[in-house]
This record gives C-alpha cells, structure tokens and sequence, in this order.
C-alpha cells in the first residue's frame, strides 16, 4: 500500500478545515459543523468548536439526531489539544467498518509535517455516542485498511513504519507491523506486547515511501 493513498485520502477525502487564515494567533475561535456526511447523511449532525490560548486549544463537539423536523442534542464533550494547531475535521471515512462513519479531530503534527497525528472518535450506534480513542494520538495518519479489515498507522521517518491496529475497546492494539529503511524490509507479528520477528530481508521499491496493506504475507 504506498504512499498515494495516504495522499488521496487527505486530499479528496472530506477534510474540512474552517477559517483555515494563516495567523492561527488571531484566530480564538473556530467552528466547524456537518450534517452530510456525518455518521449517516442527514440523520446526524455535528457541531465542533475550538477555542485557542496561548497555553493550550480546547476543543468542544455537540452530537444532534434528527428528530422529524428538529435536531435533538444526544451528546458533548471536550479535550485539550496543542494551542498552535488549526482545527481541521475529517468525516469521510468508517474506520471500523460498521456501517456508521467516525471522526478525526487534528491534534498535532510531527515528522516535519509528513506526520498527522488526530483525535480519534468512533460512533458507537448502541450508545448513539462517540467514544474517545484515548491512545489514537500516538498513531500517525490513521486510516481503515479493508485488505485486513483492521487500522493501519502509517509513520514517515528515515524510513517507513506501518503499524497493523485493532481497537479494543477504547484503545489501539498492535498485532503487526512493518518497517522499511534502506532498501530492508522487517515484518513483525505482535501478541499480548510481544514482537515476533516474520522476516527480514532486503527490499526494492520505485517509492522512497512504502507502506503495506498485509504483513504475513507481506504486501504493499
């Protein structure tokens, strides 16, 4: 799975950033809102507020459920994210495949700006809640992966790592994981924390950025 579909997901995927000016410093307040594409188009809306500090942003979101006529409020909530981060929302993908779109918040950034790194939020249509990944910020550019119907991380460094994750309950779990860095490749299985190295071997790819959408076997 190469870098291509990173980009086209960033780019034609619905991320939605308001009053995107270049002075974050003047900006206190953004807003964001969206009831198309939202968990499920027009049944369910969204309304995210990010208030900006010197010391630290906080972000405040409003869940509503189309009532006939009337939206109805089914939840808020709110988390701290770094002040000098723009708020940028992303609804466009279902990342555990149950029919109900999620939600992805921007956090930070790292690796020179290659790394996005969001706020995770699953819909949880028993609860008609989102739940808090409370881990999802240490996994870079995370995106549902229906080669292994799993999510992959995909972090840009010297070289490559593609982290293989499940979600138990309201974290992420590794079970695989792939590094690729000078022309050498190293696939790993995980269970309960522990690496079990598959193989190790040298590798040749067109793209100075490689991920993988399997592990065992290996595949790009």
């Amino acid at each position: 799975m190469r870098n291509d579909h990173l980009l086209r997901s960033k780019f034609f995927g619905i991320f939605l950033t308001l009053f995107g000016a270049t002075n974050l410093s003047a900006q206190n307040v953004q807003r964001f809102s969206d009831s198309q594409t939202f968990v499920k188009a027009g049944r369910y809306k969204i309304n995210v507020v990010q208030k900006n500090s010197a010391e630290f942003s906080t972000v405040y979101f409003k869940i509503y459920k189309k009532s006939k006529s009337s939206w109805i409020k089914i939840q808020d909530g709110n988390f701290k994210k770094e002040s000098s981060f723009r708020l940028a929302v992303d609804t466009s993908e279902d990342l555990n495949n149950d029919g109900y779109g999620d939600l992805k918040i921007s956090y930070a950034q790292a690796g020179r700006g290659s790394n996005s790194i969001e706020k995770v939020l699953m819909f949880d249509p028993r609860k008609q809640q989102l739940v808090e990944i409370l881990n999802s910020q240490d996994y870079p550019n995370l995106h549902y992966n229906p080669d292994r119907n799993c999510l992959n991380s995909y972090a840009f460094y010297g070289g490559t790592s593609t982290y293989f994750l499940k979600i138990k309950k309201n974290r992420l779990e590794e079970f695989g994981r792939v590094n690729y860095s000078n022309d050498t490749v190293q696939s790993f299985k995980i269970i309960n924390g522990k690496e079990i190295l598959l193989q190790k071997r040298s590798y040749k790819s067109a793209d100075a950025a490689v991920f993988f959408s399997d592990f065992d076997p290996l595949k790009e």
